[in-house]
C-alpha cells in the first residue's frame, strides 16, 4: 500500500485545485447550469480513468451522472457523491475558494459538503487503478439534487444498489476523522387546519379556531418524542390566522420526523394520522399530509466488517477514526434500507455545513484519500479471505 500512499501524497496540490474548481462553481440544488458544469467535468475525469459514462438529463434540474468500470473480482462497490449545494446563485462569486495553509483550512461554499468528498474519491480511484490493484465492479453515482431529498436520482441509486454489494457514501468526514454507521431516518409532515372565522369580538362563540385546534396538536405531536427510542419530533414552522380580532379559519404547521429503525417511522406516521383524524374543536377540519423521505441507515455486522477495514487502514496512517451515528440522513439510507451495508462520512474532514463558515481541514484530502483506498483493500482481501 505504501506505493498507493506516495502516489497520493504527490497529488495534493492537484486535489486543492480540483476542489477550487469544483467550489468555484455556483450549484446549488436549483442551478441547473452550474450542476451540469460540475457534472461535465466529472464526466471527463471519471472517462479518463476509463469509466462507462451515463448522463441522466433533466429538462429543468441539473443533470446527474452513473460511471460504471468492470472489475477483476466478484462484487460491486457503489460510490454515492452529490454535486448540488444549499447555496444560492452568486455565491461562489462572493466567496470563493481560499486556501489558509497556516491554519491548514480552505473556505468555501459546498468545500465541506460536498464538493471535497468528490475529489477525495476519485483520487483514491485514481491511485488503485494506476496500482493495477485487482478491484471488484465500481459504481459511481454523482447526483445534483441530494440537498431536497434527492426526488430525481432516487430512483438511479436504488437501481444501483440492486447489484450493489457495498456501498461508501463521500459525505464529509466527522471531527475526529470518525465515519458514520448509521443515520436515522427522516419524515417531512405538514398539517393545514380550517376552522370557521367569525368576529372575534361580537361572535366569538361561533366561531372555530383552526390556530387553538393547531396549538393542542402541536402539544400532542411533541409528546410523541422519546428520546431513550431516538425518536424526535419538531414541529418547527407554524402559521395562522389573519388577523386578532379575527377566529383563525386557517393555520398550517411543518413537522420534522427522526427515527432510529424503520418500524419507528410506520408507528409514529400513524400517530400523527391519529392525532390528524381527531379533533379538539368542533367545526374544524385537519388534513394531514407528507411521509417518510428517507429510511433509516442502519448498521449491522457487514457495516462493522466494512468499518474495521477502514480503521485498520487508518491506524497504519495513524489516524484513530471513530464510527458514529447521527440524526441527519444521507442518500446511504435509500441504499442501506435495501440490505446493502453501507459506510457513510468518507470525505475530507470539515464542518460548518450550510453556512458561510463551511471548511474542511486541508491536509485531511490526502489522509482521507489514503485511508479510503487503504480501507477499500483491506475490505477486499476480508471478502476474499487473505486479510
Amino acid at each position: 500500500m505504501e506505493m498507493i500512499y506516495k502516489m497520493i501524497d504527490k497529488k495534493e496540490e492537484a486535489m486543492i485545485n480540483a476542489v477550487e474548481e469544483l467550489v468555484n462553481i455556483d450549484s446549488g440544488s436549483y442551478t441547473k447550469e452550474g450542476i451540469d458544469k460540475v457534472i461535465s467535468i466529472n464526466k471527463d475525469v471519471f472517462g479518463d480513468m476509463g469509466f462507462e459514462i451515463e448522463i441522466d438529463r433533466k429538462e429543468k434540474r441539473g443533470n446527474n451522472m452513473t460511471a460504471r468500470k468492470k472489475g477483476e473480482l466478484d462484487g460491486n462497490f457503489l460510490f454515492l457523491c452529490h454535486v448540488d449545494t444549499v447555496f444560492k446563485e452568486g455565491t461562489a462569486a462572493e466567496r470563493p475558494f481560499t486556501a489558509d495553509r497556516e491554519s491548514d483550512r480552505a473556505f468555501g461554499p459546498g468545500v465541506c459538503d460536498m464538493k471535497s468528498g468528490v475529489v477525495v474519491l476519485r483520487t483514491a480511484l485514481e491511485a488503485l487503478f494506476s496500482s493495477k490493484q485487482k478491484l471488484p465492479d465500481i459504481t459511481v453515482i454523482l447526483n445534483g439534487d441530494e440537498e431536497i431529498g434527492s426526488p430525481s436520482s432516487r430512483p438511479l441509486i436504488e437501481a444501483a444498489a440492486e447489484e450493489a454489494t457495498h456501498c461508501f457514501v463521500m459525505e464529509p468526514g466527522r471531527s475526529g476523522d470518525d465515519v458514520v454507521v448509521s443515520r436515522k431516518g427522516v419524515g417531512i409532515f405538514a398539517m393545514d387546519i380550517e376552522g370557521k372565522p367569525t368576529h372575534a369580538g361580537s361572535n366569538h362563540a361561533e366561531g372555530a379556531s383552526a390556530v387553538e385546534e393547531l396549538a393542542r396538536k402541536v402539544l400532542d405531536i411533541h409528546s410523541l418524542t422519546d428520546y431513550e427510542r431516538g425518536i424526535t419530533l419538531n414541529v418547527g414552522v407554524v402559521e395562522g390566522g389573519e388577523r386578532p380580532n379575527i377566529v383563525a379559519e386557517k393555520a398550517h404547521a411543518e413537522i420534522d420526523l427522526r427515527f432510529v429503525k424503520k418500524y419507528q417511522g410506520t408507528e409514529m406516521e400513524a400517530e400523527l394520522n391519529k392525532i390528524a383524524a381527531e379533533t379538539y374543536i368542533d367545526g374544524t377540519k385537519i388534513e394531514l399530509s407528507g411521509g417518510i423521505n428517507r429510511p433509516p441507515m442502519e448498521k449491522n455486522k457487514e457495516v462493522e466488517n466494512m468499518y474495521q477495514a477502514y480503521k485498520k487502514a487508518g491506524e497504519e496512517l495513524g489516524l484513530d477514526i471513530g464510527a458514529v451515528s447521527t440524526g441527519g440522513a444521507s442518500d446511504g439510507n435509500f441504499v442501506s434500507d435495501m440490505g446493502v451495508p453501507t459506510l457513510d462520512a468518507l470525505g475530507a474532514v470539515g464542518g460548518n455545513a450550510h453556512n458561510d463558515k463551511e471548511y474542511i481541514v486541508l491536509s485531511s484530502l490526502k489522509e482521507r484519500a489514503k485511508v479510503l483506498a487503504g480501507g477499500l483493500i483491506n475490505l477486499i482481501e476480508d471478502i476474499n479471505g487473505n486479510g
